[in-house]
């Protein structure tokens, strides 16, 4: 296959080894892959690019004012730029590239959205049909571009869990794979070049950002620790993860507590009750000397409406990292003086 070379499937949980394929978990002890690479040349970066490219990656960095965070030094990663809307492209073209280099036709997704919409999309690029499981109370917008492109999206009664049950359960009545953008190891590889371009923008100290299933943090984990292994960087910045205090089971694991029980927010891009790659996503945050933590429904809502009046039309999940910062400074996780990189993760057209 062209999308990723010279790798396999190593199981997170018990260590097995798999040849490359679109399997989503180990048949040994049913624990989530990850991609391990051998015997590459000394100094290749291992950050892969898709054959089917529609735009992805690249994205644009500015230097913003924002008032709760003066005693810093504010860039923005303008994700939200993306040809779908959304950061999610990186991981699409990644998981779509592998999917076209296994030969697939057709596939089932499940995603509160924004997932679904660059899947439909990278998948339209490659010819293949897909099917998009969402929740029926997704922002009407992410139905429309999901069959702009030509996919089925299934709306689907009930919570997020709900869709992926209903994706799966198609998937295997119909004998189609199954993609899951959450399980995949090939999504999070796909966030991987973030870091580079990161890096070659000028390292920041600290990298604040919203978190559902983890992806981008984990890609940007994975993506700067490979950067300091050819030795391109010598250091990996903190790395902060911000949950809606509604659905907050991350920022809950990282102090050893019970998850709140949950609730409804307009974040809805991260509403997770139970991402599968917890485990990786707290090795991210600890290793890096990162934090989660969870902000309210008013708190988003408010750093929301302030982004708006700077002049960005975003979707309220982006707003999450904003509404983080004061308390990440009060609290001496972000330093004064220290430069902070926050990735704008989606367009406000996408929650129309």
């Amino acid at each position: 296959m062209s999308a990723i070379a010279r790798h396999t499937l190593r199981c997170l949980d018990c260590s097995a080894n798999s040849n490359p394929s679109l399997s989503l978990s180990c048949p040994s002890c049913g624990g989530l892959w990850e991609i391990e690479y051998h015997r590459l040349p000394p100094g290749e970066i291992r950050l892969s690019a898709t054959p089917l490219p529609l735009g992805e990656g690249d994205t644009p960095t500015i230097a913003f004012d924002w008032e709760p965070a003066r005693t810093i030094r504010l860039d923005l990663k303008l994700e939200f730029l993306a040809p779908t809307g959304s950061f999610k492209d990186r991981g699409a073209a990644m998981l779509i590239g592998a999917a076209w280099g296994f030969g697939t036709s057709e596939f089932v997704e499940d995603s509160s959205g924004n997932a679904g919409a660059a899947l439909a999309a990278y998948g339209a690029a490659a010819r293949m049909r897909a099917h998009i499981f969402l929740p029926a109370d997704a922002a009407p917008a992410k139905f429309a571009q999901i069959e702009a492109v030509g996919a089925t999206a299934h709306p689907v009664e009930g919570p997020r869990s709900a869709a992926t049950e209903a994706a799966e359960a198609f998937a295997q009545k119909q004998g189609l794979p199954f993609l899951s953008h959450n399980r995949s190891p090939y999504f999070s590889e796909g966030m991987k070049p973030a870091a580079a371009e990161i890096a070659n923008h000028g390292l920041p100290d600290s990298i604040v950002l919203p978190v559902g299933n983890g992806s981008l943090l984990i890609g940007l984990h994975r993506g700067f620790e490979e950067l300091r292994q050819i030795g391109t960087i010598e250091r990996i910045p903190k790395l902060h993860a911000v949950q809606a205090t509604a659905v907050s089971p991350l920022a809950a694991a990282f102090r050893n507590h019970e998850p709140p029980p949950i609730g409804k927010t307009i974040a809805e891009g991260i509403a997770v009750a139970e991402p599968p790659r917890m485990a990786q996503m707290l090795a991210a945050i600890r290793e890096t000397r990162g934090t989660a933590t969870a902000v309210s429904e008013l708190e988003i809502a408010s750093a929301h409406r302030e982004i708006g009046r700077r002049g960005l039309y975003v979707e309220p999940t982006s707003a999450v990292p904003f509404a983080a910062l004061s308390r990440l400074i009060e609290r001496g996780m972000i330093g004064e003086g220290e430069r902070v990189l926050i990735p704008v993760t989606g367009s406000g057209l996408k929650s129309l």
